[in-house]
């Protein structure tokens, strides 16, 4: 066999190499959504509503918390929970480290977020904390409980005209479940939020979520968005010594 013989072989064969390797890797990427799949792109805004943080929710000036991303008063709530707000102590909270939001208090936020839909995924872009989420639609299951996110790992799926997403995989948060009024979280703790348009402007999102630390059952709400005029913005760094400082000025519970 001649050098240029071998040649022409070794180019047929990575040929038939890299063909492999695209049949092996491309389909997750072109998996076809239903053709009744909601379209959820645009920009979006939440309808303004706060709730109560319950009047067990006391701040470290013993005044009752208040603008609770949650309708934390009605959550079916265990003693573990209770202990752990009349125990609390603001250093705990990592907010003051300039840790950002996580689910299910991000998606309360009044700041715009922005919707784009692909074959494999959805990505979510959320001014607040400039974060970027993907919610995988390919098919995919979570990743082995030894595997832990902040902010969760999220599989998706369409059930006729509603988009469903669920998220695990969270790591402990002392702020999980409500970061205003500090209920903390487990790596329990599982989000499942089912997006309907309900006209062409509107959208209605059902949370439930699921903590069997901290919640004696499921507790499911619901919120609105309305389409925004505005594209999610820049939200800014965080100065974790400004941060700080602010937490030097209220009580504490304990010396150091």
């Amino acid at each position: 066999m001649n050098n240029e013989h071998r040649q022409r072989l070794s180019v047929k064969r990575s040929a038939v190499g890299l063909a492999v390797i695209v049949l092996v890797v491309r389909p997750a990427t072109l998996l076809s959504q239903p053709a009744d799949a909601p379209d959820l792109r645009g920009d979006w805004i939440i309808v303004g509503e706060v709730f109560s943080c319950g009047a067990w929710n006391l701040d470290p000036f013993g005044n009752e918390r208040d603008l609770c991303q949650l309708p934390v008063d009605r959550m079916p709530l265990n003693e573990r929970a209770y202990a752990w707000v009349e125990f609390f102590d603001e250093a705990v909270s990592s907010m003051w480290d300039c840790a950002p939001a996580s689910l299910p208090s991000q998606l309360a936020d009044p700041a715009p977020w922005s919707v784009d839909q692909e074959n494999d995924r959805v990505l979510i872009y959320y001014e607040h904390d400039e974060w970027l989420r993907t919610i995988w639609m390919d098919g995919r299951s979570h990743p082995p409980p030894t595997e832990l996110f902040y902010k969760g790992h999220s599989v998706g799926w369409y059930e006729g005209d509603t988009l469903v997403a669920e998220s695990t995989n969270f790591t402990w948060d002392p702020d999980g479940i409500d970061d205003h009024g500090h209920l903390a979280s487990s790596t329990r703790k599982r989000v499942t939020e089912r997006y309907t348009r309900t006209g062409p402007d509107s959208i209605e999102l059902e949370i439930t979520l699921e903590d069997s630390l901290f919640l004696t059952e499921p507790f499911t709400w619901t919120r609105r968005f309305e389409r925004s005029e505005f594209r999610p913005g820049e939200w800014g760094d965080c100065d974790v010594g400004v941060s700080r400082r602010q937490l030097e000025s209220l009580p504490s519970k304990y010396e150091n």
